[in-house]
């Protein structure tokens, strides 16, 4: 398991940032405009897991329609120079996305670039379990071990309460999401989770801590199986530069899953040694 850390590709917060040790790498935090310095990408001390790109224009579909900017090209070089995953958002369905005329030619740039997509579930228009079927369809276009899921706990919440949408348990949707490179987005939601009807988006878990201690425990059976997962603590700040909440989530991660690797080791220990029995006499 590693934890990930938001970053976006200004100066100052790649000076600070670096300074922290409780974060394994880094999700960039794309804006889309002349804030994105990518080459001080160069500049971080942890690798880049993933980059996000912008959250105003990250579904799939819009993406696709940017397949001839220079913007894009520069995100493809990035996450490609940083071995780095790039992040687009499952909002519009799978029908739509098919009849988009760029979705060829994007899926042929990812190929081209060799990068690895994630697809993220979302809650407005399309739940958890479309947005799976959205990332298994851009995977037969591009390839099975090109494309992956990446599951938003926080987006799955959302869509459960959104009454549009029939999910699947927590539980399951781990499960179906689960894969050899697995990514989640670690956050919480207080209410709807929309500001408008007076919810809270992206928390860390300060209100639930109950579950944040199941999502873990998901998280590391999923560990004993093989499969290493990357959380990225994707909650809200006050101030990016010195990301409170982040690092009070990545503490918790960190006691939870240590008691969870004590409790572990203890059973091992008292678990009671099996006795070899005897071969059976022969009858010859």
């Amino acid at each position: 398991m590693r934890k990930v850390m938001k970053l976006a590709l200004e100066e100052r917060q790649i000076r600070i940032k670096c300074h922290y040790d409780l974060f394994d790498g880094y999700e960039i935090h794309l804006y889309g405009d002349e804030r994105d310095h990518f080459a001080l990408a160069e500049n971080l001390d942890k690798p880049i897991i993933t980059v996000h790109y912008p959250i105003e224009r990250c579904d799939v579909y819009d993406v696709c329609n940017e397949l001839n900017t220079d913007y894009f090209r520069q995100v493809i070089e990035l996450c490609r120079k940083q071995h780095a995953g790039l992040v687009v958002h499952a909002e519009t369905g799978l029908q739509r996305l098919q009849g988009n005329p760029n979705l060829e030619g994007f899926c042929a740039a990812i190929r081209d670039s060799g990068i690895i997509l994630h697809v993220e579930n979302c809650y407005r228009f399309v739940g958890a379990i479309e947005s799976l079927d959205v990332a298994y369809y851009l995977r037969s276009l591009i390839g099975e071990d090109r494309v992956y899921p990446l599951l938003d706990t926080c987006h799955l919440i959302m869509s459960e309460m959104s009454f549009r949408f029939e999910e699947m348990s927590f539980f399951k949707t781990i499960e179906a999401y689960a894969s050899e490179n697995f990514k989640i987005h670690l956050n919480d939601c207080i209410g709807s989770g929309e500001w408008e009807t007076g919810g809270i988006h992206g928390t860390n878990f300060y209100a639930n801590q109950y579950l944040l201690r199941n999502i873990l425990w998901m998280v590391h059976e999923l560990e004993k199986k093989g499969i290493s997962v990357d959380l990225i603590l994707e909650v809200n700040e006050e101030d990016y530069v010195y990301p409170t909440n982040a690092h009070q989530l990545a503490g918790n991660v960190d006691r939870y899953w240590q008691k969870m690797e004590e409790e572990d080791n203890l059973a091992l220990t008292e678990r009671p040694s099996k006795k070899r029995r005897p071969p059976e006499k022969s009858e010859d």
